[in-house]
């Protein structure tokens, strides 16, 4: 928890190991550089199987595998600029273009299975959406306080309490995610926020400092200004782990992933990971 078509040629990835890169190498409280592709990305993500999802400055979603080969891409220049991509369930990536409020349903292949336009479904006012376990769509309606779960046509399944009843101040959610048990939402003023399936209000931790939040199974990653932040419920721990001197010094842009953090840094894309 915002570019006309152009024809792409043969794509030349060189993926690269970086020396002393390997998880194993690195101990439990530290990021390690796994891999570094040399890939412009205005956003990435990471499916469970370790594919890589990425928008590309040309405005295009492309698919790799975790050995860096372009498996599929999908371009779609009628609904704006995309914005972000939820790949949680690979079988059914969604991507989102916020300024014309469009979701686009693809398959495992980038090919398009359908799209939602929440203007025309009655939703003018959402600025985050996410996949949901069952094959729906998760969103926060800005308009109504509530965190929704609609269908692919656009009818409510489920949806929360009014939000702005029971939570003082106002929540620009910035994430969201459903791990099949819970859905998690983060607001940087309110912290993460937990809700059951059925959307019901489960209970709010704040998180001081943090910009950007992914929780799952009663964990969360959350990125602040310098470390990220590892909080575990179940086991009631938490680590702060350094992060890499590029996303410090010089504020690359950074996206967290399932397990991973990855990383602009310059031409490379990096993907950094952690021990638990």
């Amino acid at each position: 928890m915002r570019f006309p078509q152009l024809f792409f040629g043969a794509v030349n990835l060189c993926l690269a190991l970086m020396p002393g890169a390997t998880v194993g190498q690195e101990g439990r409280d530290t990021l390690a550089l796994s891999r570094a592709f040399l890939l412009q990305a205005r956003f990435a993500t990471a499916d469970n199987l370790g594919n890589l999802y990425l928008i590309t400055r040309q405005n295009a979603v492309e698919k790799y595998s975790p050995d860096g080969r372009l498996l599929t891409r999908y371009t779609n220049n009628r609904a704006g600029f995309a914005t972000a991509i939820d790949a949680t369930n690979p079988m059914k990536v969604i991507v989102w273009y916020a300024d014309f409020r469009v979701v686009a349903f693809l398959d495992r292949n980038l090919t398009p299975l359908g799209e939602l336009n929440l203007f025309q479904a009655g939703y003018p006012e959402v600025h985050i959406v996410a996949a949901a376990a069952d094959g729906n769509l998760w969103l926060y309606d800005e308009v109504a306080f509530q965190l929704k779960k609609i269908s692919p046509e656009g009818a409510v399944l489920a949806e929360s309490q009014r939000l702005n009843a029971l939570l003082p101040e106002r929540l620009p959610i910035e994430s969201l995610r459903d791990d099949g048990n819970s859905v998690y939402a983060f607001a940087p003023s309110a912290g993460l926020l937990s809700f059951d399936a059925y959307a019901q209000f489960r209970y709010r931790q704040p998180i001081e400092g943090a910009h950007t939040c992914l929780a799952a199974f009663e964990r969360a990653a959350c990125l602040s200004a310098d470390h990220l932040l590892l909080l575990d419920r179940l086991r009631l721990t938490e680590r702060r782990l350094p992060l890499p001197p590029a996303a410090i010094s010089q504020k690359a842009p950074a996206w967290l992933a399932q397990g991973r953090l990855l990383v602009q840094n310059g031409p490379q894309l990096q993907m950094w990971e952690w021990r638990d």
